[in-house]
């Protein structure tokens, strides 16, 4: 077994709850598809060497099996509805991950602190849902962000209404 870094109790905004090294004597069998990228640029995810199961913190009750690097980036993600199925999909592509899944470490106190040491929010706070910086509703649907700031679709529109307006009475 290679030196392997342990996993964050936090991967993309899903809470931890199992991991699992694809080493030794786990055999790849490429029967999972899943397709990552953008646009036409999709390709299929090929062997991975670390495996997580994570609770997702946006969508309650989603399972998600995520296939990671070594420093466990997120390179693609299933969504399952239990645990049981995300580790029986897991051994579909990973022969032998079965006896490889260990518990995460961390409590809820360690997650607390990593959330508000790395992700730099309220761990009490609903942190997770995106929030318009300029009426304080949850930006739902299509919405821009950048540095610390979100726009939602609503206001993008009134202000193109506003500055249109503007325009045109010049």
């Amino acid at each position: 077994m290679t030196e392997s870094v342990l996993p964050p109790p936090v991967i993309d905004s899903a809470r931890l709850t199992a991991y699992a090294y694809a080493d030794g004597d786990v055999e790849f069998t490429d029967r999972i598809t899943l397709l990552v990228g953008e646009g036409e640029r999709l390709e299929r995810l090929g062997r991975v060497p670390c495996l997580a199961i994570s609770v997702n913190y946006y969508v309650p009750g989603d399972v998600l099996l995520m296939f990671c690097d070594a420093q466990w980036n997120s390179k693609g993600v299933i969504a399952f509805t239990t645990v049981d199925e995300a580790k029986i999909k897991a051994e579909r592509g990973y022969r032998g991950i079965t006896s490889r899944w260990v518990a995460s470490p961390y409590s809820d106190e360690q997650v607390a602190d990593f959330l508000r040491d790395v992700y730099e929010v309220d761990p009490n706070a609903e942190w997770w849902k995106a929030m318009c910086s300029f009426c304080g509703n949850e930006a739902e649907g299509q919405c821009v962000s950048a540095a610390r700031a979100t726009i939602c679709a609503a206001c993008v529109d009134k202000f193109y209404a506003i500055l249109h307006d503007r325009g045109a009475g010049a």
